[in-house]
């Protein structure tokens, strides 16, 4: 599992990852950005990155770039984080 330390109110919801459930984040780091990619995902057609450990290199989920329908734009810029692939540290 990877550290990971966003912000905990950016966590949004528990959509569907790659490899099941996942988190929704507005801010992630210990990243890496991969290349832009257009990907049809189950929510429409979007420009995503994916995005990787910056420790171990492992693929952690991917980066909204773009969305190309009006109901996903909220999407852009942010994080999808699988959920088994991350330990998420909460402020002490």
């Amino acid at each position: 599992m990877c550290q990971i330390f966003p912000a905990p109110q950016g966590l949004e919801s528990l959509p569907q990852g790659r490899n099941g459930r996942a988190f929704l984040f507005s801010h992630a780091m210990n990243i890496t950005v991969g290349p832009k990619e257009d990907r049809q995902l189950m929510t429409g057609l979007h420009t995503v990155a994916d995005v990787y450990c910056s420790d171990c290199r492992e693929v952690l989920g991917w980066k909204y770039e773009r969305a190309y329908e009006e109901s996903q734009k909220y999407k852009e810029g942010k994080f999808i984080l699988e959920k088994s692939k991350i330990v998420v540290e909460e402020n002490s």
